[in-house]
């Protein structure tokens, strides 16, 4: 699929995604750092995901959106159901070429993110690593560093795979290889990093790691004993369930003769942010990560309506044959 490229929704360059649970006295210094960063805030997509507060994590992070973010926007979610669960909310209706996670206590330095999105120029993926030459920590207890790096060796172990520090909050994705892997995860926990990158493998995804400097922040929200073996239990869980080569479904568009342009501007107009859009040649596929043939069929009959002049049918690519579409 080389001579196929991906589409994007929006004009920013960057979607940042930063799950938040009871942050309301950490998340204010990160979002006045990402503030001064040198692309300019337009060109930031900015999505907090509020998983289930308590506080006024809310609160404060619409007063930063609203003073310092234009493109930027809060999803407040009613209950708390976990990092991997808001993580995955968030990459859906993030629409920028480039989407980067981080966690809400800035434990890794913002300097993590320009290697980060050079790296995207030949890798799928960039993962920060607190583990290899390079990287700097700061506060890391000697149970912390052991627990970390028995974790990783054990995934290495299971996997096959050599990331050496699946568990750093902070990585750089290209955004339809985000919402691809992202739609495709089951996990809701703190293991969701270590499926992801799991799933990356699998399918043939490229993984760079690149060192970062990483602070241990104190009131940290992962309980060492107690997060770490639900961990270990809920990547198991994902290892003995694990699909052996993923298909997302959706739906093939062939225009009549118009100009690529006014297709494009048509379709993404009409898809939601969920949605990956693939131009190959004269024909746009629109894939929808998480819906079923019977919901996809509703939305290609209402599409059909309103757009008559083209021609609309089923369409699915394998994860592997995503992993090829050229950059």
């Amino acid at each position: 699929m080389d001579n196929c490229r991906f589409l994007f929704q929006n004009t920013t360059k960057i979607s940042i995604i930063i799950p938040a649970y009871n942050e309301e006295d950490r998340i204010l210094p990160l979002l006045q750092k990402l503030a001064t960063l040198q692309t300019p805030a337009e060109a930031i997509e900015l999505i907090i995901v509020d998983d289930g507060s308590s506080d006024r994590t809310s609160d404060l992070c619409q007063q930063e959106i609203d003073h310092q973010f234009p493109r930027g926007k809060l999803i407040t979610l009613e209950k708390n159901r976990g990092k991997g669960n808001a993580l995955r909310i968030g990459v859906a209706v993030a629409s920028s070429p480039v989407v980067i996670t981080m966690d809400a206590d800035m434990a890794t330095d913002l300097s993590a993110m320009e290697p980060a999105i050079t790296g995207l120029q030949e890798y799928h993926i960039v993962v920060g690593s607190r583990s290899i030459k390079g990287s700097q920590t700061q506060g890391t207890t000697s149970a912390r560093r052991f627990v970390t790096i028995g974790f990783s060796f054990f995934l290495r172990l299971l996997t096959k795979h050599k990331i050496s520090d699946t568990q750093c909050g902070f990585k750089a994705y290209r955004s339809p290889v985000a919402k691809i892997l992202f739609s495709s995860s089951r996990l809701k926990g703190f293991a969701q990093d270590a499926e992801i990158l799991d799933l990356a493998y699998r399918h043939n995804f490229s993984i760079l790691e690149i060192p970062v400097i990483w602070t241990s922040i104190p009131d940290s929200k992962v309980n060492l004993i107690r997060d770490s073996l639900s961990s270990f239990l809920e990547f198991i869980w994902y290892r003995l369930n694990a699909g052996k080569n993923m298909r997302i479904y959706g739906i093939s568009l062939l225009g009549n003769g118009s100009e690529e342009q006014t297709i494009e501007s048509g379709m993404l107009g009409f898809f939601s942010s969920e949605s990956i859009y693939l131009r190959c040649g004269s024909t746009t596929d629109i894939l929808m990560p998480g819906l079923d043939r019977p919901a996809i069929q509703i939305i290609s009959d209402s599409f059909q309506r309103r757009y008559p002049d083209y021609e609309v049918c089923n369409c699915s690519h394998t994860l592997r044959d995503l992993a090829s579409v050229g950059s």
